[in-house]
């Protein structure tokens, strides 16, 4: 399973920073977790997508020093 995370990173992200890495490894958790119900992968994520408030650039920029 870690080679197939590792395959669609680098697949998906042609280089992966160490940086944005949780970022990544959480995407592929999503989609491994959803992957027997493809159907309701887009509209559920559009409903997460929808009921998130915005997160401003200059946050995440802090969330990315602190972690």
């Amino acid at each position: 399973m870690i080679s197939n995370v590792n395959r669609a990173l680098h697949d998906t992200f042609h280089s992966v920073s160490k940086m944005h890495f949780p970022r990544y490894l959480a995407e592929s958790c999503f989609r491994f977790n959803r992957r027997f119900d493809l159907r309701q992968m887009i509209p559920r994520f559009v409903y997460v997508a929808l009921r998130v408030p915005p997160f401003p650039q200059r946050l995440m920029k802090v969330a990315e020093l602190c972690g």
